[in-house]
């Protein structure tokens, strides 16, 4: 009574009563022996669970028959997403072009003294950023895929694998994050770095989650925060790690390390808002002392995770498209060997050339009447051919976009644009400062361009990158700053966006660039 895995050189027997009721195939990319890869926990766009099965084979769903290509569903490859785990059930578990995405590659040699250094982390929903300094300098820095990432793209699947799929504690999503950071922190000791203490933000879902701490006040509405941060703690194998202040049940110690390093990079504003594009949208409002709060969910489509060909950006960027532009020849795209994914940031340049060019149209459809299309148009649409039912611009031989993906991006921008539009609205805000991965990649003509952003608030804008990393690296330096944010959040005012009458208006409104 067991399930058979072939996955690389190894057989495993997974005993059948182990495993959750009625748990899908894909429960086995979270399998401490598989390494983690990128899901989308079930809504089929990543097309990256795919097994073979060797017997009982299962129908095809209709998304299937879309995302398979037809060798594959004559081989008897499935989506494991979609198919329940069956007794006796013998499968094949492929590798997975992104698995290597979550390790890190520190370039560093061996240090011919002993250096104390410090580690701040960035623990994202879909990657981890980090940077060890030295005596305030920069010894190395990276960037990964969040290990958790089988266990699904945004907060609300990672929430619902810890209450009602995974059964061992510790879990497997807070184990696979204290093995990355005690092997991150073992392999800088060989190297002669010896990590002092660990600087650690994160929203609140995720800090949670690492910290193997209750997520009740997350799960459903009345939603309310446990752990207010500003707290030190302490792992085996690993030195001191200390969690900033957090805010709300949406509004984490990231958005707070965010507001921190404002207020020590910009001491003299006293009205300013601060909006974070992440997996969830963060935005801190603050005016003469005090702030106002809220969130909104994203998703990850701005990082390209859940996009059909996309992926976060990670290490080198390597083998990821990074960028589009126009030529008189078409379509350019800027890579680092051989596209094989997109990312987010250049998914939206990707659509801001179409719409220059005329190929969608506002409401982020494929134009019908190619008669009316430019002659560099009519190049472009070359590549846009139907597949499996559905309309796919190619911009390589593999690698395409479709009318979900840009209805994805659509999703976001009204979710995020009806946000700012509700803070401006009732508040003279003077200035805005983004945050996050992707807004230091976009330029704010495009932001402004797709309507994330207001029309002509581009003079008031400004990007700032990851502001939680940079807040780690303030609140160590300025330790003071500390007690200025706490005090803040204790007497913060939480915003329900959502729940505001404005809100689905706006939304409506805004579903289009």
């Amino acid at each position: 009574m067991a399930i058979t895995i072939h996955y690389q050189n190894q057989v495993l027997e997974i005993p059948f009563e182990t495993l959750p009721k009625n748990a899908n195939a894909s429960y086995l990319f979270g399998l401490p022996q598989i390494m983690p890869r990128p899901l989308c926990t079930g809504m089929g766009k990543c097309g990256r669970c795919k097994v073979r099965y060797h017997s009982d084979i299962p129908e095809l769903s209709p998304l299937e028959q879309t995302l398979l290509n037809r060798e594959e569903q004559e081989n008897n490859i499935r989506l494991a997403c979609k198919h329940p785990l069956q007794d006796n059930a013998v499968l094949t578990v492929f590798d997975d072009l992104q698995q290597n995405a979550t390790r890190y590659d520190l370039h560093l040699e061996k240090s011919n003294q002993e250096k104390k250094a410090i580690l701040f982390v960035d623990l994202g929903t879909t990657s981890i950023a980090f940077e060890v300094r030295s005596d305030n300098a920069v010894l190395t820095e990276g960037k990964i895929l969040n290990p958790q990432m089988f266990a699904g793209a945004d907060v609300m699947a990672r929430l619902h694998y810890e209450h009602f799929i995974e059964k061992e504690k510790p879990s497997r999503l807070q184990t696979v994050l204290l093995e990355y950071f005690q092997n991150l922190c073992q392999h800088l000791a060989e190297l002669n770095i010896f990590i002092q203490k660990i600087y650690l933000a994160a929203n609140p879902a995720m800090l949670a989650l690492f910290l193997g701490e209750s997520t009740k006040g997350l799960l459903e509405a009345p939603y309310y925060l446990e752990n207010k941060g500003g707290k030190t703690y302490q792992f085996p194998k690993l030195p001191p790690l200390f969690v900033p202040p957090q805010l709300g049940a949406f509004v984490g110690a990231d958005a707070c390390a965010g507001l921190a390093n404002i207020l020590q990079t910009y001491p003299h504003l006293d009205n300013f808002l601060l909006a974070d594009l992440g997996t969830n949208g963060e935005f801190i409002h603050y005016s003469k002392g005090k702030i106002h709060a809220a969130s909104v969910p994203l998703g990850p489509a701005l990082e390209g995770v859940g996009m059909r060909c996309g992926s976060a950006v990670h290490g080198e960027g390597e083998n990821i498209i990074l960028s589009f532009s126009l030529t008189p020849f078409g379509l350019s795209y800027a890579c680092k060997g051989e596209a094989q994914f997109i990312c987010g940031a250049a998914y939206l340049y990707l659509l801001n050339t179409l719409l220059s060019a005329n190929c969608i149209n506002r409401q982020g459809l494929f134009q019908d009447n190619q008669h009316s299309l430019s002659p560099l148009g009519k190049k472009i649409f070359k590549n846009l051919k139907e597949t499996n039912g559905e309309k796919r611009l190619y911009v390589t031989d593999k690698l395409y976009l479709c009318a979900e993906d840009i209805e994805n991006i659509l999703k976001v921008k009204a979710a995020f644009s009806s946000a700012i539009a509700l803070f401006l609205e009732r508040n003279n805000i003077e200035n805005i400062f983004l945050s996050g991965a992707l807004s230091s990649h976009i330029p704010l003509e495009i932001l402004e361009n797709f309507g994330f952003l207001p029309k002509n608030s581009k003079a008031k804008t400004s990007i700032l990158g990851n502001t939680s990393l940079k807040g780690l690296i303030t609140y160590h330096t300025k330790p003071e700053l500390i007690d200025t944010v706490t005090k803040l959040s204790s007497a913060a005012e939480l915003i329900d966006l959502t729940n505001q009458k404005e809100y689905d208006a706006l939304y409506i409104d805004n579903m289009h660039f």
